[in-house]
């Protein structure tokens, strides 16, 4: 089988073929298979490890020699082919009659280092790097985000404190008798001057430092991926050797333990399922409860920096990899929706800079700009796009956004829903729920195998929400997902002639309101085996 995607020069010696034999006195097995050289960036070594153990039947005790065999091929091969390439630029070269611009190369080779992107630098520092050289990375993003937490602060606090004046100011605008007094109007509208000025100020400060933390920190990692040496202006913003970092694994640890002890009044209930009628595959499933969707997102305020530091250390070293987790938000038809509600999520993201994608709201500015040239094409007739009312967003849509300052969670699902969704009955036709299927496809393609839900596609519990109707839609949502699972988990199988890709093992975490009734979520809980196939107990 033959494992090779297109590209534009069409040279077929790209296709190398691996041929093994293993023997272990009269036993022997051998594995043959075609591979592009150099590997595809979507494919990894594992999985074509996985693709010669299933068709070749590869017995256990030969697995390791395959592997060593198989990365040796390709480490060799992939050696040979950039020979080969650089010899052809070097003959290609000696026999140019052009001249050679010798200052233009020196230029050019001083701008290598630009053009690598900035995630395979940090992916390189992350996995290369020693320990004291890690830590004084995650001690530099500490620092910044206590910096940028101290603005944010003074700023709500200043805001909050002029607009209690305010509040007093219109009270004394109006008299006892209910006549407008001019003078303290007068005084109300200077206030109200002075609360715009302060809150632009602030907003010009937090910018200015977040253009600031960014460039000093991908300065500081591109400095240690071109010359393996902190810049000088990084020196004086790492803190010392004092700070609490990763030797402070025992204190770490304990506050984990606390953090489990502490009685946070949350509910939840682990299972493990079966996913598939005859190729079977194995997932994990969490019930849980929250105040707010945000809140997951949220670190834990028990944890002391040692254990955050740890936290963050996973944070990066998962931030560019496959095994990303993400959660789905409910928002209402406006793009800016985080930005003009001013909501948890939104403010959780201020509290420190995002130093490796664009801020919240460059983000959600690309969002508009997509759709308004989605409704363009809507208003031009082209085939496929349906008219949008206003050029608003429509029940079932799903944006994303990237994040790396939050506690858990990578990726954010935005689905857009209404207030029907609160007390209308739904089917599995409802474009919220196609808006989950699109949230669970993309996952699967795009190495996301944790992601968390919102069982009843509302975040609030209203009193209009019976228990039937609780049951009702905590059964649909289970039974979609189920399938959407396992759509995810047959599109990623060998089969088709497609790359070969190991069994992706899932996390689906349910979320629930914490204001539900004990009495509905303990149902809700004894309804999830009637659905979904649960992997026998082990008892010893």
């Amino acid at each position: 089988m033959k494992f090779n995607s297109s590209f534009d020069d069409g040279e077929s010696t790209r296709i190398r073929t691996f041929t093994h034999t293993a023997r272990y006195k009269s036993i022997e097995q051998t594995a043959t298979l075609d591979i592009e050289i150099p590997l595809a960036e979507d494919l990894t070594i594992e999985e074509l490890l996985a693709h010669i153990v299933i068709t070749n039947k590869i017995m256990t005790p030969f697995r390791k020699e395959f592997e060593q065999a198989l990365r040796k091929f390709i480490d060799e091969e992939t050696r040979k082919y950039e020979n080969e390439i650089g010899d052809a630029y070097i003959e290609q070269l000696l026999h140019d009659e052009n001249s050679i611009d010798v200052s233009s190369w020196m230029k050019n080779d001083a701008n290598d280092s630009n053009s690598v992107p900035f995630s395979d630098c940090f992916l390189f520092i992350m996995r290369n790097s020693s320990h004291e050289r890690i830590e004084m990375i995650i001690s530099l993003e500490r620092k910044m985000a206590e910096k940028m937490n101290a603005l944010v602060r003074a700023r709500d606090f200043e805001l909050e404190r002029m607009m209690r004046e305010c509040e007093e100011a219109v009270k004394d605008t109006i008299s006892d008798e209910g006549t407008p007094v001019p003078a303290n109007a007068h005084q109300l509208s200077r206030l109200n001057e002075k609360l715009r000025q302060v809150s632009n100020n602030y907003t010009r400060q937090i910018q200015a430092l977040a253009d600031r933390q960014r460039h000093e920190y991908r300065n500081l990692i591109r400095s240690l991926y071109e010359r393996d040496e902190l810049p000088p202006e990084a020196l004086n913003d790492i803190p010392g050797n004092g700070a609490p970092g990763f030797r402070k694994s025992n204190s770490a640890y304990a506050s984990l333990n606390a953090a489990k002890r502490t009685p946070t009044g949350h509910l939840e209930e682990s299972f493990t399922i079966y996913l598939g009628a005859q190729l079977k595959t194995m997932h994990n499933a969490r019930l849980m409860t929250c105040r707010r969707l945000s809140d997951l997102c949220r670190p834990s305020d028990v944890l002391d920096a040692g254990a955050l530091d740890t936290r963050r250390l996973h944070m990066n070293l998962s931030l560019y990899r496959r095994g990303l987790s993400g959660l789905v938000l409910l928002v209402n038809r406006d793009p800016f929706f985080h930005i003009h509600n001013k909501t948890e999520f939104a403010k959780l993201c201020e509290q420190s800079t995002e130093l490796h994608f664009d801020s919240l709201q460059q983000q959600l500015d690309t969002v508009a700009s997509c759709l308004h040239d989605v409704c363009k094409d809507a208003a031009n007739g082209i085939e496929g796009i349906s008219m949008r009312d206003e050029c608003s967003l429509q029940v079932g849509d799903v944006y994303i956004t990237k994040h790396s300052n939050l506690a858990t969670f990578q990726v954010m699902f935005h689905l857009v829903v209404d207030s029907a969704l609160e007390t209308d009955d739904i089917s599995s036709r409802h474009p919220c729920i196609n808006g989950i299927r699109n949230v669970i496809r993309l996952s699967s393609k795009c190495g996301i195998t944790t992601f968390s839900i919102p069982l009843l596609l509302v975040e609030n519990t209203t009193e209009r929400m019976t228990v039937s109707w609780c049951l009702k839609r905590a059964e649909l949502v289970f039974k979609c997902v189920k399938g959407f699972m396992m759509e995810a988990c047959a599109g990623s199988s060998t089969a088709g002639g497609g790359p070969p890709v190991a069994a992706t093992h899932y996390n689906v975490n349910f979320v629930l309101p914490d204001a539900l009734a004990d009495s509905v979520y303990s149902q809700i809980v004894e309804m999830f085996p009637t659905i979904f196939h649960l992997v026998p107990s082990v008892v010893v």
